[in-house]
């Protein structure tokens, strides 16, 4: 039995990230407790907003120059919303999971919005960092955690695959329809007797 469910969830903006979780956190704690209702210790959730869409960007200094910062580093201090210091518990921190050789290297912000678990901040942003390296499909670290990527593979075969049998199956039936609704206006048409023999002046 798992004791925590972590879960990563992408495809929210600040600006309704409040809204987004309001709604959805009560209902991930309903549906455990629900499948989990006789368990003596309920598991925890841990819900951990991703968002790749972000216009900021970090540099190390080298000498006068300024470079890139390299692949795992975490920024997690003085630029982040929340710290990890206050008392609901939640932080965010900023995370460049991949490294770059041209331009300027991407991070990503990660909102932890509940963690009731016992994986402490510096473990939470590890394993972070460590899942992005577990799409199997690239060879190296990717932007997000390997959960996100692989829900979105999944999103996008079904909209290429699920919904196009879907709509297969509504164009059948609406040829159906069409030959019903032909053949009733081919029948109209041959027992209608047209305008100008029932009208002496046409």
């Amino acid at each position: 039995m798992p004791t925590n469910f972590l879960i990563y969830r992408d495809g929210v903006g600040d600006s309704m990230r409040d809204q987004v979780l309001a709604n959805e956190i009560p209902q991930f704690e309903a549906v455990i407790k629900e499948l989990y209702n006789s368990v003596a210790d309920q598991p925890t959730i841990s819900v951990v907003v991703v968002n790749k869409r972000i216009t900021q960007r970090f540099f190390v200094e080298n000498g006068k120059r300024l470079e890139n910062p390299p692949s795992g580093c975490i920024i997690n201090k003085q630029l982040v919303e929340n710290d990890g210091t206050n008392d609901k518990g939640t932080f965010d921190f900023y995370l460049t999971p991949a490294n770059t050789t041209q331009g300027c290297v991407l991070p990503t912000h990660f909102y932890v919005a509940q963690n009731k678990s016992k994986i402490g901040k510096i473990d939470l942003e590890h394993l972070t960092f460590a899942l992005c390296h577990f799409y199997y499909n690239w060879a190296g670290p990717i932007k997000v955690p390997a959960p996100c990527q692989y829900a979105h593979k999944i999103a996008e075969f079904y909209t290429r695959v699920g919904l196009t049998s879907v709509d297969k199956q509504r164009k059948e039936k609406s040829n159906k329809i069409d030959k019903r609704e032909q053949s009733a206006r081919e029948q109209c048409e041959l027992n209608a007797t047209p305008l100008n023999e029932k009208l002496h002046f046409l």
